[in-house]
């Protein structure tokens, strides 16, 4: 039987390697053996498609699932039939298929060996650029490159051009097409990759500051830096910082919001890992003090930096390395939980008795949802149903209403250390209750701790913002330590007795 040749077509919902872009399949012809079968045609076509992307420096293999005779687009074909019995000269044959890609080699860097990147967020107005051009006076002898997000119709390309920090920024990268927590995927990867290209080719880059607007909610950027192994391969997220405008804060984290949307202030306040009092200068000690107590009871283990203009210490703005897993062993969280009775550090309410009926403001009934599926296993919105009545106020000598307000005994952060072993049957289920928490039991942002195992010779270290968490083993416990577990919650009108008692449940008794 005489040989036939045929045409390939490949079904427009396939993505073609890009290596085969410059190639013209529709005037490829394939000669096939009559007496060859459909499998063996599948074969001819995945071998073609498979050598020519080897020959582009391109690694993909070319599965095909779907043939079939383009005159005849309702039947597909058995891949144990004979060509000719479905095939004339001359004829097409339609392919649906995989292409699939080996795992891409990343660089093996030590965590403190990678660019550390700092996130700058805050409220509108708050200070972010005036920090931001502080740090890059300050720090000559550091190359910083910036990572700047503008939401609005206006670039900020030429306003640039009238600020400082084209001048002493190493690099600027601005991302003007939208707010970066819609678009933090595709647009910070490019972003990173852009400066991280920079740094291949020779210039020296110490430091990626990424400063948000005002309406940016941190939590997609911290998830992106999280889940996306490229930028974990090479970056590491040394923290976020958040500037916080003593004067107008209390305020923005009261609005009102939508249901299904985010109070940006608020998370802004609850994922930082340090928090600028800024522009203390325009206010009163008691009114300060009031602030900074709200804040401490959103966030009771950020550290509080005052300030007017941005001005702090530079070495607290850099090598903080809240999110690196193999430090947290070494963080004292005891110094949060002095002792089981609610005071200093405790985390009832920045360290108050958990029974007292004096609030510092936190817990407004928004009803809050956040867009992602939130929860450690996967839990629905941030709907705390958190709610508490203001009482009388007074006013300060600046004119600042200085608000007395009730709540029950739920907080915002807290801390638990715990002598013993913890059972890893039981561990996990913790874990997901705290991902699904009731409503009325509060919701969990994040987590973070360092465990002890039965039967495991290493200190455990578990990391969870919002859906996605990140765990692994530090160093080993030594021969006659102390098995002391240490456990971070921040969240929104958490239910302390309820989350102490879970997580003192899952220990072996």
């Amino acid at each position: 039987m005489a040989d036939l040749e045929l045409k390939a077509w490949f079904h427009p919902s396939m993505k073609l390697p890009a290596c085969l872009a410059d190639l013209n399949l529709k005037n490829k012809n394939w000669t096939v053996p009559s007496s060859s079968t459909v499998m063996e045609l599948m074969e001819m076509i995945e071998g073609f498609i498979e050598e020519t992307c080897r020959s582009k420096g391109e690694l993909a293999s070319f599965q095909i699932q779907v043939l079939w005779n383009l005159k005849d687009n309702k039947k597909a074909l058995s891949p144990s039939e004979k060509v000719a019995a479905h095939f004339a000269n001359g004829d097409t044959a339609g392919c649906h298929g995989d292409f699939m890609y080996p795992p891409k080699e990343l660089p093996k860097i030590p965590e403190m060996e990678k660019l550390p990147v700092t996130i700058l967020t805050g409220f509108l107005g708050a200070g972010k650029t005036t920090l931001l051009n502080y740090i890059l006076r300050e720090q000559k002898e550091r190359k910083i490159a910036v990572i700047e997000n503008e939401f609005g119709e206006v670039s900020i390309d030429d306003a640039l051009l009238k600020q400082d920090k084209l001048a002493m920024a190493e690099k600027i990268v601005v991302m003007d097409n939208g707010c970066m927590c819609c678009t933090v995927r595709g647009d910070l990867q490019s972003g990173i990759r852009q400066i991280l290209d920079e740094t291949s080719k020779g210039t020296k880059i110490d430091q990626i500051l990424i400063e948000t607007t005002g309406m940016a909610d941190p939590v997609p950027i911290v998830r992106t830096f999280m889940t996306d192994p490229e930028i974990q391969a090479e970056c590491r997220l040394d923290g976020v910082v958040t500037v916080a405008d003593a004067k107008h804060i209390l305020g923005r984290l009261d609005d009102e919001v939508e249901e299904d949307k985010v109070n940006e202030a608020y998370q802004q306040v609850a994922f930082c890992d340090k928090l600028l009092l800024n522009k203390l200068d325009l206010v009163s000690p008691e009114y300060a003090i009031t602030v900074k107590e709200r804040l401490r009871s959103i966030n009771a283990f950020a550290k509080i930096l005052p300030a007017v203009k941005g001005r702090v210490k530079m070495s607290e703005l850099s090598d903080m390395r809240a999110h690196d897993m193999a430090n947290f062993a070494n963080v004292d969280i005891e110094k949060e939980d002095k002792d089981e009775h609610g005071h200093e550090g405790s985390g009832h309410e920045g360290g108050h008795d958990p029974n007292c009926t004096e609030d510092h403001g936190d817990g407004h009934g928004h009803g809050e949802s956040h867009g992602h599926d939130s929860g450690h296993s996967g839990h629905g919105g941030h709907d705390s149903g958190h709610s508490s009545g203001h009482g009388d106020g007074h006013k300060d000598a600046h004119g600042h209403t200085v608000k007395k307000s009730r709540h029950d005994s739920r907080v915002n952060s807290m801390s638990i250390v715990r002598e013993g072993e913890i059972l890893p049957q039981k561990l996990g289920a913790f874990m997901q209750r705290m991902g699904e928490l009731p409503k009325e039991k509060g919701v969990v942002f994040r987590m973070k701790g360092i465990l002890a195992i039965k039967d495991h010779p290493k200190k455990h270290v578990f990391h969870a913002v919002m859906d996605v968490s990140d765990e692994e083993d530090a160093a080993p416990w030594a021969p006659g330590e102390r098995k002391i577990s240490k456990m971070v919650f921040i969240g929104k009108g958490l239910d302390q007795k309820f989350i102490r008692d879970g997580f003192d449940d899952i220990f072996e008794k």
